[in-house]
């Protein structure tokens, strides 16, 4: 079983390319990273709960049920506070997308491990967090070192995911409080732009991967990239090419990928594999609309299975 913890807001978007000052209608959708993620390995097999706080409103309901339909375990410590929203506007080139959240004094970000089922997270086979939950209140970032701890003493694999969001804190800010969570992750994730973000380093991905990994102790060290996929264990690099793919919404391939290689290595995959299935359904979660990545087991299997050999 895996199990999550962050906030999940309301993403509000104009249909297609509309914008956000002219457009008239907003599709709805509950999306965080962590609710992300684990949505891709519960449609790939995994057993996924996720745990948060949610204001006892329609719109927090809104939140659990939507989550639910997706048939992850569903854990809410109710409360007062607003629903965290996140207006989303995608932009064709050359005009870019645009992002504006609304989540001040949000319900989840008074959440502390007082208010979560502690006994889940010691039970689990592995646990997921991302840096865009203490990013969000004192409250939040006390809870996030617990929860990675606490899973971590019990024996589970504990994966983290950095997704900086430089609208939240600075590279600079993140570096200091999260460098602190490290030693209880086993599975790191960042882009090369987070790493250089919030570690200050650069490089090919060979070396980006092997200097973070002996740096922390990390026992995996994934990092997506455009054009590739790398996965560091054991002292050996894994890299293989991204597949071509028609991109509809990239918002949330990289939640996929850490979901789908979370999966992979509770199944007990090899690293080469275990990285060809994350890759896939990365590819996969782009040809959809919204943030949510509605992967399928036999797509992935099948995409996964035409990624190229690693390489170098």
């Amino acid at each position: 079983m895996l199990v999550t913890f962050g906030e999940t807001a309301l993403r509000l978007s104009p249909p297609g390319a509309e914008r956000l000052e002219t457009t008239r209608r907003l599709q709805v959708q509950a999306a965080g990273p962590e609710s992300n993620a684990a949505i891709a390995a519960r449609r790939l097999g995994t057993p996924a709960t996720w745990m948060s706080r949610l204001p006892d409103t329609p719109l927090g309901r809104r939140v659990a049920s939507e989550l639910r339909g997706y048939d992850l375990d569903v854990e809410v410590s109710w409360g007062d506070g607003r629903q965290g929203l996140s207006f989303f506007e995608h932009g064709p080139t050359p005009r870019g997308d645009r992002r504006v959240d609304d989540r001040l004094d949000s319900a989840a970000t008074t959440l502390t491990m007082d208010d979560i089922p502690v006994n889940r997270v010691k039970d689990a086979d592995a646990a997921y967090l991302t840096g865009a939950t203490p990013a969000l209140s004192t409250d939040l970032a006390g809870a996030s070192a617990r929860f990675l701890k606490t899973a971590a003493d019990n024996g589970a694999l504990t994966a983290f995911s950095v997704s900086h969001r430089p609208w939240l804190w600075s590279g600079e800010e993140a570096g200091e409080l999260l460098t602190q969570f490290f030693s209880a992750v086993d599975l790191f994730v960042a882009t090369e732009a987070e790493l250089a973000a919030v570690l200050d380093r650069g490089g090919q991905p060979a070396e980006l991967a092997h200097g973070v990994a002996s740096a922390h102790d990390f026992e995996y060290v994934a990092i997506p990239r455009e054009r590739t996929c790398v996965l560091w264990h054991d002292a050996t690099v894994h890299e293989y090419p991204n597949p071509d793919v028609d991109v509809t919404d990239p918002s949330g391939r990289d939640d996929a990928f850490a979901g789908a290689l979370v999966a992979a290595l509770l199944d007990d995959e090899d690293p080469q594999d275990a990285l060809r299935r994350a890759i896939a359904a990365r590819a996969l979660a782009t040809t959809v609309p919204g943030a949510v990545p509605t992967v399928d087991p036999e797509s992935v299997a099948e995409l996964a299975e035409q990624v190229d050999k690693p390489r170098g």
